[in-house]
C-alpha cells in the first residue's frame, strides 16, 4: 500500500514539476520575444535612415553632384533626424568620392585614416546589404555603441551612422527589475555582450571565456536548435531562453530555479515521509487493535473494537497534519516573500491531498467488503470538483496580461468571438486565413490560439501542422483549439488525434469558451471577479430597423437575440452587408471554375453569417448548398445557385438605409486617370522626403473621389503604408502602378 501512494505522490510531483518548468519557459521565452521587438524597433529607424541616405548619395555619386552638395546633404539629413526622431543621434558619416564626411561637421585629427576603420571595411563584405558591427564602449563618453553601415553603388563608398544602446540597455536592466527573469541579455553571433542586466558585462566576449555561465550559455545558443535550455552550473539549476533575430543575434532570458525546484523536492521528501509514517501507524494500530481483540474478545464485540481504532486512528493521524496545515496559512496570511507564499501553497496543496488520502484510507477500511468503495475517491473527486465549478459559475474573471489568437474567413464569427470575451480584457488577435494567422505567431506571442476548421486555400488542421512542426516559431508547443460546426460523434476524438489541444463547436458556447480559456490560461495570469449584474434587454429595435423592407429576408428580432444588445448587433449587420460585394464575386468565382470544395467552404462561411444575423431561412439554403456541393451534387447546385446568389445580392439594398457612409461613398464622382496618376507621382514625392502632412494632404484631397474598382484596393494599400510611416512600402507600390 506505502508503495502504491509513494508513486502516486512521484508521478503528482513530476505534474507539478513539469508545470513550474513550463511556466518559466512560458516567461522567459515573452521577455526574450519583448526584448528582440523592442530592440527590432529601436534599430528601425536608424536602418531606414541609413537605407535612405544610401539612395540618395547614390543618385547625387551618378550626378556627379559636389563634395558641398554632400555634406550639406550628410548635414541636413542628420540635423533632421536628431531633431524629429533621436536626440542622441551621432549623425551620418561615410567615406565618399575618395574623402572623409561628417554629417556633424566633426573634423578628425590629421592622421585618421578611414579606410582603415571596421565600420569602413566591414561593409564590403556584404556589398549593397546593411551591416550591424560588433558593439563597442566610446572611450570619450562611455556609452556603448553600435555602428550600422552600407556600401554605396561606385563600389568604393560607404555610409555609416553610431547608434547609442544606452536605452536597450536600459530595457535589458528593466526586464530583471520587473522580475520578468533574472538574468537578461542580448548577444551577438560571435558571443558579443551587446547589452546586459549586469552592465559590468557589457563589452564581454563570451566565446573566449572558460567554464563561465556566459560561456555555458553562449554555447548552448550557438550549438543548438532548440530555442530554450534547462542546464545545472555551479550547483544552481538554470532554465534559459533564446530569441534570434538580425544577423544571428540572441535575446537571452535566464531564470534561476534552482530555489522553486529544490522547494518541490522538499516537499516531495516530507510527503513522501509522511505516508510512510502514515502506513506505519496504521501498521503499529492494527496490530495492537489485533491484540487487544484476542485478549478482549469476550468483553467487546469485534466491530466496536473496529470503530474504536478507526476514530482513534484518525485522530491520531490527522492531528499532526492539522496542526502542520494551520501553520502553513499563517504563513500564507502574514507572509509577504513571493517565494515564501509559493512554497506555503505547495505545501497547502500537498498537506490537503494527504488528508484527502487518508480519508480513503479509513472509509476503504470501514466499507472493505463493498466492491465499488475501490473508486470512492475518485468520486469524491469529481463530485467536489463539480461543486467548485458550480460555485464559479456566480463569477467571472478578467486576464488583462493575456493574448489570444482567433483565426476564422468569417469576419461576423471574429466580431462575435471577441465580444464574448469583451468583458475579460484579454487582448484579441484576429485573422481571416490560416496563412494571417501563420504569420501572426511568427512575430507574436500567444497563450492560445483558436484556428476555424473550414477555411480556403489551407484549412485549420494544415495551419496547426505549418505551427507546431516549425521550431522556430514561439508557439509551437502552446494550446491550440479547434473551432468548427461539426459537433457529430467522434468528431472530437478525430480533432484530438490530429494534434489540437481542444474542441469547441458552433455556435460558440460562452460558458464552454470561457471554461476553456481557463484551463490553459497560467493562474497568475487570472483574476476572478464578481459577474457585473445583467443589463435587461433592449425592448424592441429602432425604427430604422423595423421600417426596413428586408423583414421577409432577415428576423431582426432573432438576430438581436444573438447580439443581447442592438449595439452589438448593428456591427454585424454592417460587416455582413459591406462584405457582400467580394463574397459573391469569389462564390461565383469558385462555381464557374467547379471548386466545389471551396465553393462549400465559402457557403458555409455565409450559412453561420445569415444565422448570426437571423435569416435562418437564407442559412438553410445555404446549408443545403454547402452539403450539395461537399457531396458534388452537380445538378443540385446548378439548378439553386443563381436564385442563391440573387437574394444574396438583394440583402446589400434592402440594408442600405442602415449604413448612409457607404452610400454617400457610392454617389462620390469617380477619380479619372490624370487625377490618380497625379496624386501618386505626389504621393512617391512626398514619401521620398518622408513629408507625412502632405501625405496625408494628398488622402484629404482624394476623399472627395471615389477610386475605380481597378484601384481601390492598390490605394486602400498605400494609404494604410502612408498611416504606419511605411515610406519605402508607399514608394514600391506607387511604383506597381504602372
Amino acid at each position: 500500500m506505502s508503495a502504491f501512494f509513494v508513486c502516486i505522490v512521484i508521478l503528482y510531483y513530476r505534474m507539478v514539476y513539469n508545470e513550474k518548468k513550463s511556466n518559466i519557459i512560458k516567461d522567459g521565452r515573452m521577455a526574450a520575444v519583448q526584448s528582440a521587438d523592442q530592440f527590432d524597433k529601436y534599430l528601425s529607424t536608424n536602418v531606414d535612415m541609413i537605407k535612405f541616405a544610401a539612395y540618395t548619395l547614390d543618385e547625387m555619386i551618378a550626378g556627379n553632384s559636389t563634395d558641398k552638395e554632400i555634406q550639406d546633404y550628410l548635414v541636413n539629413q542628420s540635423t533632421a533626424v536628431k531633431n524629429a526622431v533621436l536626440e542622441n543621434s551621432t549623425g551620418l558619416y561615410g567615406y565618399i568620392n575618395g574623402r572623409f564626411f561628417s554629417g556633424t561637421n566633426w573634423v578628425p585629427p590629421a592622421d585618421y585614416d578611414a579606410t582603415n576603420r571596421p565600420w569602413y571595411s566591414k561593409p564590403f563584405e556584404n556589398p549593397g546589404k546593411l551591416t550591424m558591427l560588433e558593439p563597442y564602449v566610446d572611450i570619450q563618453t562611455g556609452n556603448t555603441m553600435l555602428a550600422l553601415g552600407k556600401t554605396l553603388s561606385d563600389g568604393q563608398s560607404v555610409i555609416s551612422v553610431d547608434i547609442s544602446l544606452d536605452q536597450v540597455q536600459k530595457l535589458t536592466e528593466e526586464a530583471v527589475l520587473k522580475e520578468d527573469s533574472d538574468i537578461e541579455m542580448i548577444l551577438t553571433g560571435t558571443g558579443v555582450v551587446v547589452t546586459h542586466s549586469d552592465i559590468n558585462e557589457v563589452g564581454k566576449n563570451y566565446s573566449n571565456e572558460d567554464e563561465t555561465l556566459g560561456n555555458k550559455i553562449y554555447n548552448l545558443v550557438k550549438n543548438s536548435d532548440e530555442s530554450f535550455f534547462e542546464f545545472k552550473y555551479k550547483g544552481c539549476h538554470y532554465i534559459v531562453y533564446s530569441a534570434a533575430f538580425q544577423d544571428n543575434w540572441h535575446c537571452i532570458s535566464v531564470h534561476d530555479a534552482t530555489s522553486v525546484f529544490a522547494s518541490l523536492t522538499k516537499i516531495l521528501i516530507l510527503t513522501i515521509a509522511v505516508i510512510i509514517i502514515t502506513i506505519l501507524i496504521i501498521g503499529v494500530m492494527i496490530a495492537r487493535s489485533t491484540s487487544r481483540d484476542l485478549i478482549a474478545e469476550h468483553a467487546i464485540s469485534a466491530n466496536e473494537a473496529k470503530n474504536a481504532f478507526l476514530s482513534k486512528m484518525s485522530h491520531e493521524i490527522r492531528t499532526p497534519i492539522n496542526a502542520m496545515l494551520g501553520m502553513n496559512e499563517m504563513i500564507l496570511r502574514e507572509s509577504d516573500n513571493k517565494d515564501i507564499i509559493s512554497y506555503a501553497e505547495e505545501i497547502n496543496t500537498s498537506g490537503n491531498a494527504l488528508l484527502g488520502m487518508v480519508d480513503e484510507i479509513i472509509d476503504y477500511t470501514k466499507q472493505e467488503a463493498e466492491d465499488d468503495r475501490d473508486f470512492s475517491f475518485l468520486r469524491h473527486r469529481k463530485e467536489r470538483g463539480a461543486a467548485e465549478r458550480e460555485a464559479f459559475t456566480k463569477n467571472t474573471f478578467i486576464a488583462p496580461d493575456a493574448r489570444i489568437l482567433v483565426c476564422d474567413d468569417n469576419p461576423i464569427n471574429l466580431t462575435v468571438f471577441s465580444s464574448l470575451l469583451k468583458r475579460t480584457k484579454m487582448k484579441i488577435d484576429t485573422a481571416v486565413s490560416a496563412d494571417e494567422a501563420i504569420e501572426l505567431t511568427q512575430k507574436n506571442v500567444y497563450d492560445i490560439i483558436f484556428l476555424d476548421h473550414m477555411m480556403p486555400k489551407k484549412d485549420g488542421i494544415e495551419a496547426l501542422h505549418d505551427i507546431v512542426n516549425d521550431a522556430s516559431n514561439p508557439n509551437c508547443k502552446d494550446p491550440i483549439v479547434v473551432i468548427t460546426a461539426n459537433a457529430v460523434p467522434g468528431a472530437k476524438k478525430e480533432y484530438l488525434a490530429a494534434g489540437f489541444w481542444d474542441y469547441l463547436t458552433k455556435p460558440i458556447d460562452p460558458e464552454k469558451l470561457e471554461e476553456t480559456i481557463l484551463k490553459y490560461l497560467p493562474d497568475y495570469m487570472v483574476q476572478r471577479v464578481d459577474a457585473p449584474q445583467e443589463e435587461a434587454l433592449p425592448q424592441g429595435l429602432p425604427d430604422e430597423v423595423l421600417n426596413l423592407p428586408a423583414q421577409s429576408l432577415i428576423n431582426f428580432e432573432e438576430g438581436l437575440k444573438n447580439s443581447a444588445t442592438y449595439e452589438g448587433y448593428k456591427p454585424l449587420l454592417k460587416i455582413f452587408h459591406t462584405s457582400i460585394e467580394d463574397n459573391s464575386k469569389e462564390i461565383e468565382d469558385y462555381y464557374n471554375s467547379k471548386d466545389w470544395k471551396n465553393y462549400a467552404i465559402r457557403v458555409h462561411a455565409l450559412k453561420s453569417s445569415a444565422r448570426i444575423i437571423g435569416a435562418s431561412d437564407y442559412g438553410e439554403e445555404a446549408q443545403a448548398l454547402e452539403n450539395a456541393a461537399k457531396r458534388e451534387d452537380v445538378e443540385y447546385i446548378k439548378s439553386h445557385h443563381d436564385g442563391f446568389m440573387k437574394t444574396y445580392k438583394s440583402f446589400k439594398d434592402v440594408l442600405a438605409p442602415l449604413f448612409p457612409a457607404e452610400a454617400e461613398n457610392v454617389n462620390k464622382p469617380v477619380a479619372d486617370e490624370e487625377l490618380i496618376s497625379g496624386a501618386y507621382a505626389e504621393l512617391r514625392e512626398a514619401a521620398e522626403n518622408m513629408d507625412c502632412d502632405t501625405l496625408l494632404a494628398i488622402f484629404d484631397e482624394l476623399g472627395n473621389y471615389r477610386m475605380p474598382e481597378g484601384d481601390a484596393e492598390l490605394w486602400k494599400k498605400v494609404r494604410e503604408a502612408a498611416e504606419n510611416y511605411d515610406y519605402d512600402k508607399v514608394i514600391a507600390l506607387a511604383d506597381s502602378r504602372k
